[in-house]
């Protein structure tokens, strides 16, 4: 099965128009580096807030889709004000895991099971049934549950982080270890060392571990 992720900046008319500029920067370096790290991986920014990605293997859609979350959240704003939506949660983001009819770069068309999943999660957030901030659906029944659970629980920790916490989850997730985190950062390692456990990274890293070691059926 393929993945798609559909995602939208939470409260983006707060921000100033440098920092929606910075961030749209911000968003096309995420994409960059997703497509370095992943074979086949599309992503593009759609009127300046909404976001949709393609993945050629479903198993590489989590990890993406924190990367995506937690890149955005740690973007260093260059204003404080009404922003608290957009400084707790970053985006809202789903996945969807499924098949897909057509999957066109070159004329920017996706359709499919996958999208439509994706798209659909994303429009019903805040409903009672699709509450949060981050969900997975799929076509595999079998996993259906188990993979909202999921997305719920990392939700609820990444909510919770601060944007340096997100910055320093962020290169987690990317492979990096602490001295190179650190030395990117400008910090000592024992402060990355401090912002990975108060956001929970053993527990996120573990989840990622289950995810990608899933056997999605067509």
């Amino acid at each position: 099965m393929v993945a798609t992720i559909s995602a939208d900046i939470v409260s983006s008319t707060s921000l100033s128009v440098e920092d929606v500029i910075g961030l749209k920067a911000r968003i096309e370096d995420i994409f960059r580096i997703l497509g370095e790290r992943i074979v086949g991986f599309w992503g593009r920014l759609i009127k300046g807030d909404y976001l949709e990605c393609f993945l050629p293997s479903a198993g590489d859609a989590l990890r993406a889709a924190l990367i995506i979350k937690c890149g955005i959240k740690s973007f260093k704003l260059s204003e404080e004000g009404e922003k608290s939506l957009f400084r707790n949660y970053g985006a809202r983001i789903s996945i969807g895991i499924g098949n897909m009819r057509i999957v066109d770069m070159g004329r920017g068309i996706l359709d499919g099971e996958a999208i439509y999943l994706s798209g659909r999660a994303l429009a019903g957030m805040g409903s009672p049934t699709k509450s949060g901030t981050l969900l997975i659906e799929t076509t595999d029944n079998e996993y259906q549950q188990t993979l909202y659970v999921v997305g719920i629980l990392l939700d609820a920790l990444l909510n919770k982080a601060t944007p340096r916490q997100c910055e320093v989850l962020f290169y987690k997730l990317l492979g990096k270890n602490e001295h190179e985190i650190a030395r990117i950062l400008g910090v000592i390692q024992s402060a990355v060392n401090q912002h990975s456990t108060a956001s929970n990274w053993r527990c996120i890293e573990e989840t990622l571990r289950y995810f990608e070691h899933l056997n999605f059926k067509l």
